[in-house]
């Protein structure tokens, strides 16, 4: 019972320690809660944010103790990073689309080619949900397979929101 009560105090201490803005920040007033980091440092900030409310969710709902949700931890941040380029992919694409739908001239001709990036893009990122079930599911028992699958539904399904900055499901 200690250990199932600690994983998630270690985690959520964590999880406020990455989501917070580094010390001594390079914001000033007027500059929001982000201080001045760019856009890419806020990204980096939102997924390891994620992955550990990832870690945190699938802890507990598999009762994994704490060498369990480290190795689970890698195991995410891995698959992560094969994700992170096709992510960046798709939201280029989708901010030209956005450009074109807003009449940028610029933007018009490559609409065909960015709606396909964004359909491939999304396969793509089926098979790697695919994958990620896979590799976690490894050496649980039918019961642990189900309830790691219904945890990585519901985290999906948060994640669209937490992702665009509303973060609804906490």
């Amino acid at each position: 019972m200690k250990t199932k009560l600690m994983l998630p105090v270690v985690l959520c201490g964590a999880l406020v320690a990455f989501a917070a803005p580094p010390p001594g920040g390079k914001g000033g007033p007027g500059q929001g809660k982000w201080g001045g980091e760019d856009r890419e440092e806020r990204m980096e900030s939102r997924e390891r944010e994620a992955r550990l409310m990832y870690v945190v969710a699938i802890s507990e709902a598999l009762e994994l103790n704490e060498a369990e949700a480290l190795k689970l931890s890698e195991k995410l941040r891995v698959i992560e990073e094969k994700r992170r380029p096709l992510r960046q992919a798709m939201g280029e694409a989708m901010r030209s689309l956005k450009d074109a739908a807003d009449n940028d001239a610029a933007a018009l001709p490559q609409v065909d080619a960015n709606v396909q990036k964004v359909l491939d893009g999304r396969a793509q990122m089926a098979a790697m949900d695919k994958e990620l079930f896979s590799s976690l599911a490894q050496g649980y028992p039918p019961q642990k397979r189900a309830k790691l699958a219904l945890v990585l539904a519901r985290l999906n399904h948060e994640m669209k929101g937490f992702k665009k900055g509303r973060h609804g499901g906490r």
